[in-house]
């Protein structure tokens, strides 16, 4: 099993480096400028992405909450050996971001029966009856297993639902089995739920993001069990710095400028540089009122899908809010997300997309095929990376290149240009799309417990099934059972408690090492 640790998928390749000027000139170009006339709502975006719906960015981002925390200080530019990041978060998709290390270790997070999880005050504005904020102290901090998941209203609302869903597990298994003990019904919910958060993965989740070619190629359900296909995540058996700093960084192109997150609230940003409550939906405090997610705006169901905001295209362009993430006071560093990510890069020293893809036996892109700007198919938008830097020649940044071949895979392009129509679903290529699905299926496969290594009937669940299962329950409320008179036959095993993380700062979205930081 990988532990605390990072590795790397491609050891034996030499680390790419650009000067200061270089990567300067990309991330200004990634960075797209202020909107001072969006799109009108109901109107078609030029960066809308069809295929996958908005609220896939945020399960995406919560996914990566659940996998990888490195809680260094916040430095972007000292040469790092990956042998010397520890991980925070255990990386294999076991839902610790909400339920810590168990209510004996973690009792903050439980109601007083250590079976419920705390939810926090009801949300208006949803069609969801029991839409919740998260649960806070008197400071207005989020009791959770993971503060970094009140970063943002949506990811919190993601964070929300599954509070609710253990909740309305345990008093499902409480009136069938009514004879468990408290430490017996709580293992067997966590298990149910984190059963179902792992089919969400597999079967909804990756498919949206890789397609389900590349998804069946790596990992398939047979008569007999799981089938698995690793060719490069084995070689690594940590978490690979591939992805947490390069691949599973996609995410941030998919933010869009603007959300509507139910029916009586206005478009807000995700970060606006003001970060008045209400203005955008920044985090890390008690939710407006009226903010509660109505999920028709981001998930796709047979009677709202007319509603459903898309997620934007996975490209080389990252919206303007993602320029103004507010730092830590004593950190230091860029607000671009898009230049935090390549400084990363280059600290820990990963090397070019171009060599990844030879390692990989992929014909690399040419770099006139690798875009930087939005595909909005205006040839005015994009640029090829070395007329942004002759430094890029054969040598594009690894989280740079994985966006550019999701677009070349979309799109026909050549000499820094969209030249025809789109010819794919936009979704990652064959270098990212592997990494991504070999890296979350091979930490699945390595938790013994996980539903890749069960014999037991997997609970088969999309992300809009679970969001309509709790929605139907939205009239319950936490019902702690009877303490008993005396302790439970069997105790729960307290898991390592990890590092204690400092109250974290907004930062942007589905990052990977670093992440509290917007590494």
């Amino acid at each position: 099993m990988p532990g605390s640790g990072y590795g790397q998928m491609f050891p034996s390749l030499t680390a790419s480096s650009w000067s200061t000027s270089a990567i300067d000139a990309l991330s200004a170009a990634i960075l797209a400028p202020e909107e001072t006339n969006p799109t009108p709502e109901g109107e078609v975006d030029d960066e809308d992405n069809k295929e996958i719906a908005a609220g896939y960015t945020y399960f995406g981002q919560f996914v990566d909450h659940d996998l990888t925390l490195d809680d260094r200080a916040n430095d972007l530019v000292t040469p790092t050996p990956v042998t010397l990041l520890i991980n925070g978060r255990t990386p294999q998709l076991d839902l610790d971001s909400v339920y810590g290390s168990g209510p004996t270790a973690s009792p903050s997070l439980y109601e007083v029966d250590g079976v419920h999880l705390k939810v926090g005050t009801l949300l208006t504005g949803s069609n969801d009856a029991g839409t919740r904020d998260l649960p806070r102290g008197t400071n207005g901090q989020a009791i959770i297993g993971d503060p970094r998941n009140d970063e943002n209203r949506i990811v919190a609302g993601v964070h929300s639902l599954f509070l609710r869903f253990h909740n309305a597990t345990v008093d499902r298994i409480a009136l069938a089995e009514p004879t468990l003990t408290s430490s017996q019904l709580f293992a067997k919910a966590r298990a149910y739920v984190t059963a179902a958060y792992q089919s969400i993965i597999i079967s909804d989740f990756l498919p949206q993001i890789v397609g389900q070619r590349q998804v069946d190629d790596v990992v398939q359900k047979t008569p007999t069990g799981w089938r698995t296909n690793m060719r490069f995540y084995s070689a690594c058996q940590q978490m690979p710095v591939e992805f947490s700093v390069a691949a599973y960084r996609f995410g941030h192109s998919m933010v869009r400028g603007l959300y509507r997150i139910n029916d009586t609230t206005n478009r807000v940003p995700v970060f606006s540089g003001t970060y008045v409550p209400g203005s955008d939906l920044t985090g890390f405090s008690p939710s407006p009122q009226t903010f509660g997610i109505n999920w028709d705006f981001f998930l796709p169901s047979a009677s709202t899908s007319s509603k459903v905001q898309s997620s934007y295209k996975i490209d080389n362009s990252i919206t303007y809010s993602l320029g103004l993430l507010p730092l830590p006071a004593t950190g230091a560093g860029p607000a671009n997300l898009a230049k935090r990510n390549v400084l990363r890069s280059q600290q820990v020293g990963l090397p070019s997309g171009q060599a990844v893809a030879r390692a990989m036996g992929i014909k690399p892109l040419r770099d006139d095929q690798i875009l930087i700007g939005k595909s909005s198919g205006d040839a005015t938008d994009t640029q090829s990376i070395t007329s942004v830097s002759s430094e890029f020649a054969g040598n594009a940044p690894l989280w740079a290149y994985i966006l550019a071949e999701a677009t070349a895979q979309a799109y026909p392009v050549a000499n820094g240009k969209i030249i025809g129509a789109q010819r794919a679903t936009y979704r990652l290529g064959a270098v990212g799309g592997r990494i991504v699905t070999e890296t979350i299926v091979g930490l699945i496969k390595s938790d013994p417990s996980s539903i890749l290594n069960s014999s037991s009937p997997t609970p088969r669940y999309s992300l809009r099934s679970l969001v309509n299962e709790v929605a139907n329950k939205a009239v319950v409320t936490p019902s702690p059972r009877p303490l008993p008179t005396n302790p439970p036959l069997v105790q729960p095993t307290p898991r390592p408690v990890p590092k204690p993380a400092p109250k974290p700062a907004p930062r942007g979205l589905i990052t990977g090492v670093s992440q509290k930081r917007h590494n």
